[in-house]
């Protein structure tokens, strides 16, 4: 028993530094997607452009897009990112939730 718990704790140092790199590499992706999604580029994202975000971060299989996407809960996922409520969300309103 001592032995699998000590494979198994020596498994997940192996495995952190992939877990960490695949994490920054969707960072990384999601940052190009907002970019491509912000069709007028104002570094904001209205919800048509958030759907186009959402559906391309669920295409790169990036956090809970693809569940949005199924569930058809875009608005739901925009009004629950758009803290200031102007109706847009912005990077840091992505930043902060991802904090949650």
């Amino acid at each position: 028993m001592k032995i699998s718990r000590i494979v198994a704790a020596s498994a997940l140092l192996v495995a952190a530094p992939t877990i960490a790199n695949e994490k920054a590499d969707d960072r990384a992706k999601a940052r190009e997607n907002f970019q491509q999604a912000d069709a007028d580029s104002n570094r904001k994202l209205t919800r048509a452009e958030f759907r186009n975000f959402i559906n391309a971060n669920a295409d790169d299989d990036i956090g809970r897009a693809a569940m949005v996407r199924r569930f058809g809960a875009y608005e739901k996922a925009f009004e629950r990112l758009d803290a200031n409520k102007d109706g847009e969300i912005n990077a840091q309103e992505l930043a902060a939730a991802r904090r949650e």
